[in-house]
């Protein structure tokens, strides 16, 4: 696949989160080598189904594909995108150093579910079809 040369950090994001939208839209600002490619999966899901994530994954959890092609989730995303960003891998490397890598995914999680359900609320996707207590 072209998008997934070595190299290449490859971020799926929500554009129909306002939230969500004006975070990328930082990162973006730092990708200075342009070695991300950033997705918005509120505009179609092609390169998602190529990786086997399905939009409700997409939109339950961040998901970002590493230089070798591996799918990342959540807190490991964020890990993965800060590594790819210079002005952000010193943060990276310092979640991991201290092990709040734990502390990170449980607050990451929280907010995940509660960003669920606003997207739930505003009609994307078949969010509204899932219960989203149970994860």
């Amino acid at each position: 696949m072209a998008l997934n040369k070595p190299g290449k950090v490859i971020v799926f994001y929500d554009g129909s989160c306002p939230l969500c939208q004006k975070e990328i839209h930082h990162y973006v600002g730092r990708d200075h080598t342009g070695q991300l490619v950033w997705d918005d999966i509120s505009k179609g899901t092609e390169l998602l189904n190529e990786f086997g994530i399905t939009l409700d994954e997409a939109m339950r959890r961040f998901h970002v594909i590493d230089r070798a092609g591996n799918v990342t989730r959540g807190a490991e995303a964020f890990l993965t995108l800060w590594h790819a960003l210079p002005v952000y891998r010193y943060l990276a490397r310092t979640v991991e150093y201290l092990h709040l890598t734990p502390l990170l995914g449980w607050t990451y999680e929280h907010f995940a579910r509660a960003r669920y359900r606003r997207a739930c609320q505003r009609g994307i996707g078949n969010a509204c079809a899932i219960d989203t207590k149970k994860s």
